[in-house]
C-alpha cells in the first residue's frame, strides 16, 4: 500500500469521523477572525498515556475533566480510540478499564487516546483458561528494556532506524548499565543488545568487536565490520542473572582490535525466568505450557491477553478462594494483570475544537501558529486582507486535536495542509506561514522543547543521514514537491513576533535600493565562477551587481550600507557562519547597518539548520536581528553547490520577472523546475532549502 493512498485513506477516515461528530456544532466564527476563543469539546476527552499497561478511568475522573456521566457507562454510549482505530475496553462498574501502549514514535512520548460519550464503543473479547489439568510452572519469562536516548546520530538513519543512543563507545572505553530485577529463577535467559557502528576502515575484515559480560561473568564477544546497525543475542547461563543488583558492562578494549573502533548502544533487551509473583500489584509476562499459579494480589486482578496488545482479550475472573491467580494460557501466549493497587491511570486534558473542516473554508494564506502567538498576527493578517488575500490562522491545538487524533507531531500539521488543500474551496491556499520555532529534538531529551514549539518533519538527506523540512509539510501528493509556498518565522515570544511584523510590512513600504551584492568564499575558485554563472542567469544588471571574494565581516557590513535589494553568499559554511576560514558568523550580525532590508540567499551548507535544540542558525539570527533581513533563503543540510546552481539561478529569475510579485511564488518556482525525479541531490535541494520569512510578502525589487 503506497503512503499516498494512506494519507488519503487516513484523511477520509478523521473527515468521517469528525464530521460525525461535530454534525450538530454551530459554525460560530468567520474567515479572517483572527482571535477565536478556544473551545473545548464536551463530551470528548483525550487521555495520554506514557507507558505500557493496564489503565482504569472512573467516572470521578471524567467529572473533574469536565465531562459528567448522569447514566452508568454502557458499551453503548462510550467510544474508546486511538488515531483512527477503536479500541476495546471493559466496563466495571463506574470505571473504565482498557490496556494502553506507549507512543513508540519519534514526535511525541504519550500516546493519544481520545475519549468521546455518546458513540457506541468496542467491548473487549473475553477467553477462559483451564488450569486444573496443566502442571503447575515454577517460572515465567519476562522481559526488561533498558534504553535511554543521550546522543543524537542523524548519519545512523536507515529506513525507519532510531537515531537515538544511550552510549558512545570509543576504543578504550567500558560503559556499565545498572539494572535491579525483583525476583529470578534458576533457568537461562536471553541478552539482546542493538549497537550502531560509527567507524569503518577499508580492507578491515572487523571494525568493531566487543566484549559483553554480566555481573562480571563474561558472556559473549561481538564482532560485526562497518558502518550499520547491528543486533545482536546472547544466551546466558542459570545463575548469570540474581535478584537485586545487576550489571551489564560493554567493553571495548579489545587485544588486537582495530585503533579506530567507535559504535553507539541503542538498547539493552533481557528475557529472563522469574516467579510468578506480582510486584507492585502488576504481573506482565510470556506464558510457558503450563498452569500459572501467582500470589502478592492486593485483590483480584484484571488479566488481560495481550499477544496482539491492539485487540486484548479479558479473563475477568482470575483469583482464587486463598488469593492466589491461577491460570493456564497456551505457550508463548504474552499476559498482562493488575490488582486493585496496579491500575494505571492516564493524564486527562480536553479537547479542543476545531472548526477548519468545513469545506466551506477559503484561504490564500494559512498560518500555523500557537495560542499564544496568534493575536500578534493581527496587523499581518489585516494588511494582507486588504491587499485581497483571504487568511485563515489556524492554532496548532486544533490541527493536534481536530486532525491528528490528539497526536502533537508534524504529520498531523501536514495532514491539515493537506485537506485544507484539497477540500477548501478554490482558490486553494498557496502560501503557509509557521511561525514559531522548532527542535529536532522532539521529545526534548536534551533539554526543554522551545516555548511555542511549530514542529517540522525530519527527512532523509545523503550525507548528514537526515534533516528537518518545512516543505514537506505542503507535500500534499506525496510527490517530494510542495504545492504550496512554505516560509517560517521561528519566534519563541509575541515580542519576536510582533517586532517581525512590523519589519515585514516596512520592508515591503520602503523603497528597494539597486544594489546586488554577491559575496563568494575564496578557498575555492569554483565558487567565483559558480556565482558568475548564476548572475548571467539570473539576468542581473552587471552595472549594478557588486561581487566580492574573502572579505572581512567589516567589508560586508560597509557593503551593507550601500542598501543591496538582493544579497547573497556562495561557498562553504556551517551552521553559525559563511566561510570555510569565517568570513561572517553569528555574532557579527550588528555591523548590519543599512537602511533597507534586502532578501539574502545564502547558497551555502546548514545556514538555515533552524531545528538544532543546542545552537542558533545563522540565518535565523539573521531574521530576529533588529536590523536584519526579513527574507532569507537558507538550507538545514549540507548540499553541493553544483546542485544549488540550477535553483539559484531560477530563483534569480524569478525575481528578475516583475510580474512575480510575492516572495513565495518566486521560492516555489524555482524549486518547480529540479528534476527531483532523477537526480537526488536535486530533490535534497528542494527539501532542505527553507524560505525565512512570511510567503506572502511584496518582493521589493528596484
Amino acid at each position: 500500500m503506497t503512503s499516498k493512498f494512506k494519507r488519503l485513506r487516513k484523511i477520509a477516515f478523521l473527515v468521517f469521523t469528525l464530521f460525525t461528530i461535530c454534525a450538530c456544532t454551530e459554525q460560530n466564527y468567520s474567515l479572517g477572525n483572527l482571535r477565536r476563543d478556544p473551545e473545548s469539546v464536551t463530551n470528548r476527552l483525550k487521555l495520554l498515556v506514557g507507558e505500557a499497561g493496564i489503565y482504569r478511568v472512573t467516572t470521578a475522573d471524567l467529572a473533574v475533566a469536565g465531562i459528567t456521566i448522569d447514566e452508568e457507562l454502557r458499551y453503548e454510549n462510550v467510544l474508546l480510540s486511538t488515531g483512527p482505530v477503536e479500541v476495546p475496553y471493559w466496563i466495571d462498574g463506574d470505571a473504565l478499564i482498557f490496556y494502553g501502549q506507549p507512543a513508540n514514535d519519534r514526535y511525541y512520548a504519550k500516546r493519544p487516546y481520545m475519549l468521546q460519550i455518546g458513540q457506541s464503543g468496542q467491548a473487549m473479547d473475553q477467553w477462559e483458561t483451564q488450569a486444573e489439568e496443566r502442571p503447575s510452572l515454577a517460572y515465567v519469562r519476562k522481559t526488561l528494556r533498558l534504553e535511554e536516548d543521550n546522543y543524537y546520530v542523524p548519519e545512523s538513519r536507515d529506513g525507519e532506524s532510531d537515531v537515538w543512543f544511550w552510549s558512545k563507545l570509543s576504543q578504550q572505553d567500558r560503559f556499565t548499565a545498572e539494572f535491579s530485577l525483583p525476583s529470578v529463577a534458576e533457568n537461562q535467559a536471553i541478552l539482546r543488545f542493538h549497537v550502531w557502528g560509527f567507524s569503518q576502515i577499508p580492507n578491515l575484515e572487523y571494525d568493531h568487536d566487543f566484549e559483553i559480560l554480566v555481573n562480571d561473568q563474561p558472556a559473549s564477544v561481538a564482532v560485526f565490520d562497518g558502518q550499520r546497525h547491528y543486533t545482536g543475542e546472547i544466551t546466558l547461563p542459570p545463575n548469570t542473572l540474581k535478584a537485586g543488583a545487576n550489571t551489564i558492562i560493554l567493553d571495548n578494549r579489545q587485544k588486537e582490535s582495530s585503533t579506530l573502533d567507535i559504535f553507539y548502544l541503542d538498547w539493552l533487551e533481557l528475557e529472563y525466568p522469574a516467579p510468578p509473583a506480582a510486584v507492585n500489584d502488576r504481573l506482565d509476562f510470556t506464558s510457558n505450557d503450563g498452569k500459572v499459579i501467582s500470589s502478592g494480589w492486593s485483590g483480584s486482578p484484571v488479566v488481560l491477553d495481550i499477544s496482539d496488545p491492539d485487540q486484548p482479550r479479558l479473563l475477568q475472573e482470575a483469583l482464587s478462594e486463598d488469593g492466589q491467580m491461577v491460570l493456564a494460557p497456551e505457550a508463548g501466549r504474552h499476559l498482562a494483570a493488575a490488582g486493585p493497587r496496579g491500575f494505571l491511570s492516564p493524564e486527562i486534558t480536553a479537547v479542543q475544537m476545531s472548526h477548519w473542516l468545513d469545506e466551506s473554508n477559503q484561504a490564500d494564506l494559512l498560518i500555523i501558529t500557537t495560542n499564544a502567538l496568534a493575536p500578534a498576527l493581527a496587523p499581518l493578517v489585516s494588511a494582507r486582507e486588504v491587499e485581497g488575500l483571504s487568511v485563515a490562522v489556524v492554532t496548532l491545538d486544533e490541527i493536534y486535536d481536530g486532525v491528528g487524533f490528539g497526536a502533537p507531531s508534524p504529520e498531523s500539521i501536514r495532514d491539515f495542509v493537506t485537506y485544507a488543500y484539497q477540500n477548501w474551496q478554490d482558490p486553494q491556499p498557496r502560501y503557509l506561514l509557521l511561525v514559531g520555532d522548532a527542535s529536532n529534538d522532539y521529545l526534548g531529551r536534551l533539554g526543554p522543547l522551545p516555548e511555542n514549539n511549530v514542529p517540522s518533519l525530519m527527512v532523509p538527506v545523503q550525507i548528514n543521514g537526515e534533516t528537518v523540512s518545512d516543505s514537506r509539510l505542503a507535500d500534499v501528493d506525496d510527490d517530494g514537491r510542495p504545492e504550496l509556498a512554505v516560509g517560517r518565522w521561528p519566534v519563541r515570544t509575541v515580542e519576536d513576533t510582533e517586532a517581525l511584523v512590523k519589519r515585514t510590512l516596512a520592508y515591503e513600504a520602503d523603497p528597494a535600493g539597486s544594489k546586488v551584492l554577491f559575496v563568494t568564499d575564496g578557498s575555492d575558485e569554483s565558487f567565483g565562477q559558480i556565482a558568475g554563472r548564476i548572475i548571467d542567469a539570473g539576468q542581473l544588471n552587471s552595472d549594478q551587481v557588486i561581487v566580492v571574494e574573502n572579505p572581512t565581516a567589516e567589508e560586508i557590513g560597509e557593503l551593507w550600507q550601500e542598501n543591496p535589494w538582493l544579497a547573497a553568499y556562495l561557498g562553504h559554511g556551517s551552521i553559525d557562519r559563511w566561510g570555510k576560514e569565517n568570513i561572517f558568523n553569528l555574532q557579527e550580525l550588528d555591523k548590519l547597518k543599512g537602511q533597507t532590508s534586502p532578501i539574502v540567499l545564502q547558497l551555502t551548507c546548514l545556514t538555515g539548520m533552524f531545528s538544532d535544540p543546542e545552537q542558533v542558525s545563522l540565518a535565523e539570527g539573521m531574521l530576529l536581528h533588529p536590523n536584519g533581513p526579513v527574507l532569507v533563503i537558507a538550507a538545514s543540510s549540507l548540499t553541493f553547490s553544483y546542485h544549488q546552481e540550477p535553483f539559484a539561478a531560477a530563483f534569480l529569475q524569478q525575481l528578475h520577472d516583475t510580474s512575480v510579485e510575492l516572495i513565495g511564488d518566486a521560492f516555489i518556482s524555482a524549486k518547480e523546475g529540479l528534476d527531483i525525479e532523477n537526480y537526488n541531490g536535486y530533490r535534497e535541494i528542494s527539501d532542505t532549502f527553507a524560505l525565512f520569512g512570511d510567503p506572502s510578502a511584496k518582493i521589493s525589487r528596484p
